[in-house]
């Protein structure tokens, strides 16, 4: 588990050393991981929580745009909050990790960086009086970033101005995004060297045991919690209703 972490942690190092805004290079607001086959989370470094806990959901929506399609120096990227996004300005990277005979992809890594702006009705990309997710700047389901080693660079600058309010310093977003593709490439040699020291069985058993032993440890967690309710009232008058009931047997 230490080993996993360490790679994510590696990827942020290259991220913070490598970007070019404060936003990601002083605050620090970023995240990297790596993930199985199916997209499920082996190791994250301790970046930014509220990050880590979706970005699943973005790596499996990937594996589903371009199943069957993806190639060794293929690089991805999405902000779509429906895609386990959280909100526009936070990138997810992901990259695919082949075996040795690039053919088969054994894992994923994948890096989220919040974006100093990404266009939208305000700079900043975060606008409070936006009435529709287009306000808030160019919202990305799924987009090839780098094709078989290539960085489309003349692509993301099309996609980050074709909007009614473009992305207002797409060289940034260029430079941030190179690094996140670096940090990337970090994780992947790093996971290449652990399952040539190791082997790919062994990789694979422990990363199977490290989300066992997690879901093991939820579990024991959970009779400790008792039935719970809440309402939330949103100022376009609907509201949100959340109802927890713990079943102590199953510990679920």
């Amino acid at each position: 588990n230490n080993l996993f972490m360490s790679i994510a942690e590696q990827m942020g190092t290259v991220l913070e050393n490598t970007a070019h805004s404060v936003n990601i290079k002083e605050r620090l607001d970023f995240s990297c991981a790596i993930f199985d086959i199916h997209g499920g989370l082996i190791a994250n470094a301790p970046h930014m929580p509220v990050h880590l806990g979706s970005m699943g959901e973005s790596i499996r929506a990937i594996i589903q745009a371009y199943k069957g399609r993806m190639s060794d120096g293929d690089v991805y990227m999405l902000n779509d909050p429906y895609d386990g996004g959280t909100h526009l300005p936070d990138i997810t990277v992901v990259t695919p990790v082949f075996d040795k005979d690039k053919k088969t992809v054994l894992f994923y890594v994948a890096s989220r960086g919040h974006h100093a702006d990404i266009g939208g009705i305000s700079a900043g990309s975060m606008p409070p009086n936006s009435r529709t997710i287009e306000d808030e700047g160019v919202r990305i389901t799924n987009f090839k970033l780098v094709d078989q080693g290539r960085f489309c660079e003349n692509e993301v600058r099309a996609l980050l101005s074709d909007h009614p309010q473009p992305a207002r310093n797409i060289d940034q977003n260029i430079a941030d995004l190179s690094a996140q593709v670096a940090a990337n490439a970090k994780g992947v040699r790093e996971l290449s060297a652990m399952c040539g020291k190791y082997g790919l069985k062994t990789v694979q058993d422990y990363m199977q045991f490290v989300q066992d032993n997690a879901e093991e440890q939820v579990r024991r967690a959970i009779p400790n919690l008792k039935d719970g309710n809440f309402k939330l009232a949103l100022d376009n008058g609907s509201a949100i209703h959340v109802q927890i009931s713990v079943n102590k047997k199953d510990r679920s």
